[in-house]
Order: structure tokens, then sequence, then C-alpha cells
């Protein structure tokens, strides 16, 4: 009667520890290896926010060493994140839009800030290229405005009503395509002002 306890409890033990190491799965541990310029950022600390929900437990740090800062750990679903330095320093690292996701990802911190190696990374980082584009077309039409003449503001102004048109068809299309993942639910919650009312509807934004 003992052998037949002892047969019966051993598959039982081996399906709990089956089932415990699962939820610790390498499948959804992260890995982000960040870079600034140069080593005169040693000693500093690089922290990883949510983008939103925020509370200080919640908040990652990591010293920089040799140029290099280091986040890793466990992740359940993928969320946006932004890693920034200490306020001083926010001017020469560009704070940095990223997905903490499973996977390694690679940051670079400067005065133009990337990132990328995980698909949504990826994605974030095409997006953040295009924005980046628009504003610096953005900036040059109104420092153009600044100094015209009044027949040259009504071009330039025409110019930039254009420009509001492109942005918007980019944005919409960018989230259209991507409304099943964490990046297009964030630029759905930036932009979503901009939208039209049909837009909204078939974004389903309430």
């Amino acid at each position: 009667m003992k052998r037949n306890i002892r047969i019966i409890k051993f598959p039982v033990v081996l399906l709990i520890v089956v089932y415990t190491l699962s939820g610790c799965s390498p499948d959804n541990n992260f890995s982000i290896a960040g870079r600034v310029p140069d080593t005169s950022y040693d000693g500093e600390w690089m922290y990883l926010v949510p983008l939103v929900n925020a509370p200080l437990e919640r908040v990652d740090s990591s010293l920089i060493t040799n140029g290099t800062f280091q986040f890793e750990g466990f992740v359940e679903t993928p969320e946006i994140y932004i890693i920034r330095p200490k306020p001083l320093y926010r001017l020469s690292l560009q704070e940095l839009l990223i997905v903490k996701e499973p996977g390694q990802t690679q940051a670079y911190l400067g005065e133009s800030s990337v990132t990328g190696g995980t698909a949504n990374n990826n994605l974030l980082h095409r997006w953040k290229e295009q924005k980046t584009i628009f504003d610096k077309k953005h900036r040059l039409l109104q420092n153009s405005l600044a100094n015209s003449d009044a027949e040259g503001e009504e071009l330039i102004k025409k110019q930039l009503d254009s420009l509001r048109l492109e942005k918007n068809e980019y944005h919409y299309n960018f989230a259209l395509n991507n409304n099943d993942n964490v990046v297009g639910e964030m630029i759905i919650r930036f932009m979503k002002s901009s939208f039209t009312e049909e837009q909204k509807s078939n974004l389903s934004i309430k």
C-alpha cells in the first residue's frame, strides 16, 4: 500500500515543479543594453520609468559604467517605458521611449536617442524617425512664417496645412495598422485629438 502512495505522490510533485517553472519561462525575460556617448556620464544613474501608472516601486534604475547601462528581468506583457537620466542631463541625453518586452533590446541615449532589437522597438523607432522628419519640417515652416511678408505668409500657411494633413494621415494609418500592439495603442493615446470623427470611429476610439 505504501508503494502505491509513493507512485501517486511523485507525479503530483513533478507537475507542481513544472507549473512553477513555466511561470518564469526564459521566453518572458527581457534585457535592455544601453549606451551613452562617452564615459563622462559614468557614476550617474539611468532610470526606466513606465509611461503610465508610474509609482516609485515600478521605476527601475541602472548605474552608468564605462558608458553603458543595463536593465533586465521578467515581463508578463509588453509595456511602454521611458529611459531618462536625471534632469541635469536631459538636454544632452534625450529621453527615450522604449517597449519593455521579452527579448534583447538595444538603446542609445544621446542628443538623438534610438532603440531597436525587438519587433515592437523596431516599430517604435520607425515611427519616431518619421515623426522627427515631420517635426523638423514644421519648425522650418514656422521659422519661415515668422520672417515672411504678407504674400509669403499665405503660401507658408498653405504648406503648414498640407503638412498637418500629411501628419494626420500618417499617424492614423500607423495606428490603424498597429492597433493590436502597444506601440499602436500609444500612438492612439498621443494623437487621438488630431483624428477626425470618422478616423476615431475606425480606430474604435470613444
